[in-house]
């Protein structure tokens, strides 16, 4: 199956900083004690935007090892992204390596060169994610783990409530949480051993109306693709306005608004048989 969206910096960039400031849960947090590092592995990040996981798994290593000798590698399709982590990378010494490359290509590393290859919130962007995975186990020696994480059938369900209320219309299935858990599991179950998944929740809780726009703004956004069959047809512009209309009633009635983000872990070894 290929896939046809691609997240832009904006948009993600959005998300990200609200997650940080409205967020009751650290993700990063609980994806790193899942990752049951090891003194000297080299990791990979696949999609690593701007290097946020990169940087919060050194500092995570640093705390946890003496002598800190792990290897951490990014890429990213988005030059733009690579840019920005090169440059965090020489203001802060953290010694990461960032490469411009795509995982819907053939990764340029020799085989059995991770113990690790992680991707936060990419991997179901995917163009063919067998082929992704393939390369993955390719590049994975043998023993090597993966960890990928991403939306779970339920995510956001208050998000998508107003959302439909505001265009009276139902959501059809979104590409990503609606196969996540289900064929990209289902995939990574096939090609990996041990493969399992976690669920982890995070509830962002606003006082006001205006951060939950912002995430309407950047999760509606019509380059990313994800809500394209539901927006046909529909003025975005018009349809904000009616969101804005829902949501300042909300918070009258109950002095806050709420999404809850459900996540799911998936963990898997490149275990041979």
């Amino acid at each position: 199956m290929n896939i046809d969206f691609k997240e832009s910096r904006e948009s993600l960039k959005s998300r990200i900083k609200i997650h940080d400031l409205y967020g009751s849960a650290n993700l990063d947090l609980w994806m790193f004690e899942k990752l049951k590092i090891k003194f000297g592995e080299k990791i990979l990040d696949l999609g690593c935007g701007d290097g946020k996981q990169c940087f919060g798994l050194k500092n995570y290593s640093n705390k946890n090892f003496s002598e800190n000798n792990i290897e951490i590698t990014g890429i990213d399709e988005h030059e733009d992204l690579i840019k920005i982590a090169e440059t965090k990378n020489k203001k802060t010494k953290s010694n990461i390596k960032f490469k411009l490359a795509s995982f819907d290509k053939k990764l340029l590393f020799p085989d059995q060169s991770f113990d690790l290859v992680i991707s936060c919130f990419a991997i179901y962007y995917a163009e063919n994610i067998e082929k992704t995975l393939l390369e993955i186990k390719r590049i994975l020696k043998p023993g090597g783990r993966v960890f990928l994480t991403g939306p779970m059938p339920n995510n956001k369900k208050e998000f998508n409530d107003v959302i439909e209320e505001a265009a009276n219309d139902k959501i059809p299935k979104l590409i990503g949480s609606s196969r996540y858990s289900t064929e990209i599991f289902g995939s990574v179950k096939n090609i990996f051993n041990n493969a399992a998944i976690e669920e982890f929740e995070n509830q962002l809780n606003f006082k006001t109306i205006e951060p939950f726009i912002e995430y309407a703004h950047s999760t509606l956004e019509k380059n990313r693709k994800v809500y394209d069959e539901f927006l046909r047809n529909k003025n975005l512009k018009l349809l904000l306005n009616e969101i804005q209309n829902i949501l300042k009633k909300k918070i009258k009635t109950y002095g806050k608004l709420k999404i809850t983000k459900l996540v799911g872990g998936i963990s898997a070894n490149n275990t041979i048989d």
